[in-house]
């Protein structure tokens, strides 16, 4: 009977996913919705883009990511192709008008690339597109990255997952294989291990991956950490490049020191954790005086156990690192925290891949993925039906709304 359900319901997602990416399939129309006032974010006097033509994250590569996965689920449905193609026809007329704004995965060739290899048919369509974007990127990839490791100190989206160089290694890792991405790879591991080395400031040694007063993301942020700060997500912080030293390193692409750099941040990660009485957690930020005293306080703690910031992306790389090292006390320790935190998830509202169930769901999916066995069964059928119902719900407001107008209108 449960067997039943669970297949009952991952029909029901699947059936909801396809009529989402149908409706996604109309440009015109999304790019009406999208230009709605109330779609429109502004932050601290910043206006921010609800649609992005060229962005992963909020643009077409990220619609074509959803394109190459039902292409995949349903192979014999051809219009995932079709609506792909178009939207890659898309692209093209747009990267023809403005060009790449970086090499990053979440808004620049990387992403883009990305997309387009996802609905490429294992390689086999696209490929004059990709070797293009390929060219590109590795074309740009010194320049973009060789000086990213600074005596002051570096920004996060230098090296972070979103805009660095660990999101573009992260792409390139799908050739890792061929000569030419092997040379660029193990140059951008080499500029990895060295923002872990130590640097001086203010007269006091931190790790190199130090962020600066003047190099946080907000005005807010640089009143919270006058002398800046250490960032430990997934996403913005010190976990993406501890990911994806140690994702290359169990693949045996290896540079020197890539082991010690590994070490030393997960030592970090254990130096400055907390306790909240059920599981240990981690603040998105840590503050410059903190590192130097060897000390936490209480202060600026924002729980958020996310994909980005928080336990679970944090965990997925002290996991990938406990693979890459064999060592088995990191990959206990991973699983067991993941599920103390799937017990009680905090600061999670919504069915989205960065700051909602989505995402927990992709890093337990991943962890099984990487170590090929079970572990989070019940937690992540729960995940799916918390989506689900989310899902539901938008699309009974939709419905709701268009009879609502139809009525209005007659």
């Amino acid at each position: 009977m449960k067997e039943r359900t669970c297949r009952k319901m991952e029909c029901d997602i699947l059936t909801m996913t396809k009529n989402i990416a149908t409706n996604l399939s109309d440009y015109e129309r999304m790019l009406k919705i999208m230009g709605r006032k109330e779609n429109q974010r502004t932050w601290e006097g910043i206006e921010f883009e609800a649609f992005s033509p060229l962005t992963l994250s909020h643009g077409l590569p990220g619609i074509c990511l959803l394109y190459g996965k039902l292409m995949e689920c349903c192979p014999k449905e051809d219009k995932w192709g079709r609506f792909a193609h178009n939207y890659l026809s898309l692209m093209v007329e747009e990267l023809n008008k403005k060009g790449f704004q970086s090499l990053s995965m979440f808004s620049g060739a990387a992403g883009v690339a990305l997309s387009v290899a996802s609905v490429s048919n294992d390689f086999l369509n696209y490929n004059k597109l990709l070797n293009t974007l390929n060219d590109y990127i590795l074309n740009r990839f010194e320049e973009s990255y060789s000086n990213i490791v600074k005596e002051e100190g570096t920004h996060s989206l230098y090296y972070d997952v979103i805009e660095g160089l660990s999101g573009v290694l992260s792409y390139l890792g799908i050739y890792r294989n061929q000569r030419k991405y092997y040379n660029v790879i193990t140059r951008g591991l080499e500029i990895l291990v060295n923002l872990t080395k130590d640097i001086e400031i203010q007269g006091q040694v931190v790790p190199g991956w130090y962020i600066p007063v003047q190099n946080q993301f907000s005005e807010l942020e640089q009143d919270l950490y006058p002398k800046g700060n250490f960032n430990t997500s997934l996403s913005h912080g010190i976990a993406g490049p501890l990911t994806i030293l140690s994702d290359m390193m169990a693949n045996g692409i290896i540079v020197d020191g890539q082991e010690e750099a590994i070490i030393k941040i997960i030592k970090f990660l254990f130096d400055f954790k907390l306790n909240d009485g059920e599981r240990d957690f981690w603040k998105g930020q840590i503050d410059f005086d903190e590192v130097v005293n060897k000390k936490l306080t209480d202060e600026n703690i924002i729980r958020r156990d996310a994909w980005c910031y928080g336990n679970p992306g944090i965990c997925y790389a002290i996991v990938s690192a406990g693979n890459a090292l064999d060592n088995q006390f990191l990959i206990d320790y991973g699983i067991e925290n993941l599920r103390l935190t799937m017990n009680n998830i905090k600061g999670i509202f919504s069915p989205t891949f960065c700051h909602g169930y989505a995402g927990l769901y992709q890093v337990l999916n991943s962890v099984e993925m990487l170590l090929q066995k079970e572990f989070f069964s019940l937690e992540k059928e729960l995940l799916k039906n918390k989506i689900t119902d989310f899902i539901i719900r938008i699309i009974y407001m939709d419905l709701k709304i268009w009879s609502l107008t139809i009525k209005w209108r007659k």
